[in-house]
């Protein structure tokens, strides 16, 4: 499949707002609209991954496909979302083993995936390969508005001033990207270290911004004015940190001038009651990165040897996957926030030893007392 580009011009004085990978969370999407205070005279682009790690992808499809009604919103391809279409397009005997084993690893790490969500819809209970491979037609019958709407998504879309698209560009030059497939615009992993350089600014999800920072876990988004590049993926879905972030740009026209940004998670507000500093080392162990030695595992916390940097810390166990003898990979950090008593938190998590919190987007431990937000 080619890759389908459009170009857009967008109206004098029109505040752009952008987000992606929203992964089936349907309620963060809203709540960051009404954060934003979406309206007719703003411009919105959802570049991709609408559906799957999240509770609810159909649900979230259907409010994606109402917004794009709307001359003003611009939805994009996704990896996730393609993907998941192709895969259901080419069941067959060869790969129904493939496509349910797919299903079971979405049903045990988030619950629930696209497939059971539409098979439910049709009080179809994806049982076996076989089953899946028998309901293939009325599947692709029920929701042929929902696939055609995913297939007709542009992957990347050009204004005066930016380019969108879910994951990146291969190269420098936009007219160089049409002939390629377009899974090399929707699926390419650690975009900001490639060391290109664009004359417009591109702006891209895909690869969570966690990634990028090899000492802290924050979500925000990252923008690198040398290449013209700004990265928004909150790993939301993805990581248990994860957050929606939406990018407001005042006026199309001033480029990235006046930019900020918002972000939703889904979490309880807490207030400090206590200070605490800041580490002045850390590691943040990532995709990218994530591979350690199990040194000593414990119920909740086992003491781990990271790879990449040597650094001995603990993480949570629950926290270890992919065992393989005394390896395993990883997704944690050893950040202390910098905290003082009466600054809100995001909590995340609570544990014997202190608490997995947020604040501004970054992410670490808080070892002090905490109350309710009021």
């Amino acid at each position: 499949m080619k890759i389908r580009t459009e170009q857009l011009e967008i109206p004098q004085g029109r505040r752009l707002l952008v987000t992606s990978d929203i992964h089936g969370h349907i309620s963060l999407l809203q709540r960051l609209l009404e954060r934003a205070a979406f309206s007719d005279g703003d411009m919105l682009f959802i570049l991709g991954d609408i559906i799957e790690k999240g509770p609810q992808s159909l649900e979230t499809l259907r409010f994606v496909m109402r917004l794009a009604e709307q001359e003003n919103v611009t939805v994009l391809m996704g990896n996730v979302d393609l993907s998941r279409v192709q895969m259901l397009e080419n069941l067959s005997e060869e790969s129904c083993g493939e496509f349910y084993d797919l299903v079971l690893m979405m049903r045990e790490w988030k619950g629930t995936g696209i497939y059971d969500e539409m098979a439910a819809e049709l009080g179809i209970r994806l049982d076996s390969p076989g089953r899946a491979l028998e309901c293939k037609a009325r599947l692709l019958a029920a929701f042929e508005k929902e696939l055609d709407f995913i297939r007709s998504l542009p992957a990347v879309v050009e204004t005066r001033n930016f380019i969108f698209v879910h994951a990146g560009l291969p190269c420098e030059r936009l007219e160089d990207v049409r002939t390629r497939d377009v899974y090399e615009v929707l699926k390419m992993d650690n975009f900001m270290k490639k060391g290109l350089t664009f004359d417009k600014y591109v702006v891209a999800g895909h690869w969570p911004v966690s990634i990028y920072d090899e000492k802290i876990c924050q979500m925000n988004p990252v923008t690198d004015r040398e290449h013209h590049i700004i990265s928004i993926d909150g790993g939301c879905g993805l990581h248990m940190e994860g957050q929606l972030n939406m990018l407001i740009l005042p006026e199309a026209d001033r480029g990235i001038g006046g930019m900020t940004h918002i972000f939703c998670d889904g979490y309880e507000r807490a207030v400090a009651l206590e200070d605490q500093e800041g580490s002045t080392d850390s590691v943040n162990i990532r995709f990218s990165n994530r591979r350690v030695r199990v040194l000593e595992e414990g119920e909740e916390f086992s003491l781990v040897e990271h790879a990449a940097s040597g650094r001995r810390t603990e993480i949570l166990s629950d926290r270890l996957y992919n065992r393989n003898g005394p390896w395993a990979d990883a997704d944690g950090s050893d950040y202390m926030l910098p905290v003082k008593a009466g600054e809100e938190l995001t909590l995340v998590r609570s544990t014997s030893r202190g608490y997995v919190v947020k604040k501004d987007g970054i992410c670490g431990w808080y070892k002090g007392e905490l109350r309710n937000a009021d």
